[in-house]
């Protein structure tokens, strides 16, 4: 549901893309840096983005400076390199930074964010 590649210069629409379960991101033809909803390479600021289909799978990274807005949203350092703010499926206290996680398929869409969820559970009693 998060195809963010470019056709004919504007950006996909969420009706246009693949299943809740696919998130997409893009790849610059020309330095081969990933990212992710942008217009321009962060590195080298080509609009030669192409799409990419993401595996994913990431590990939650640590937030800062959030906003009572995005309380819910974390940042997830995808496999292929690129970052995403995503709500995370799973108990409270095992959401935390270094944590593996993968894209939902059951959960789907909340707003238009990713949903991940945790790929390894942590028992309440081991989290300090």
């Amino acid at each position: 549901m998060f195809h963010t590649g470019l056709r004919s210069g504007t950006a996909v629409h969420a009706e246009e893309s693949a299943p809740d379960s696919e998130l997409y991101f893009q790849r610059c033809r020309w330095c081969h840096t990933t990212t992710f909803q942008r217009l321009l390479c962060p590195t080298c600021g080509s609009t030669d983005l192409s799409p990419e289909l993401s595996e994913g799978e990431g590990v939650i990274s640590v937030r800062r400076g959030v906003a009572a807005a995005d309380a819910d949203l974390w940042p997830v350092h995808m496999t292929e390199g690129f970052v995403v703010r995503c709500r995370v499926d799973g108990p409270l206290h095992a959401v935390r930074p270094g944590v593996r996680v993968k894209l939902s398929s059951g959960v789907g869409v909340t707003g238009r964010r990713p949903v991940v969820r945790l790929c390894e559970e942590v028992p309440l009693d081991n989290w300090f």
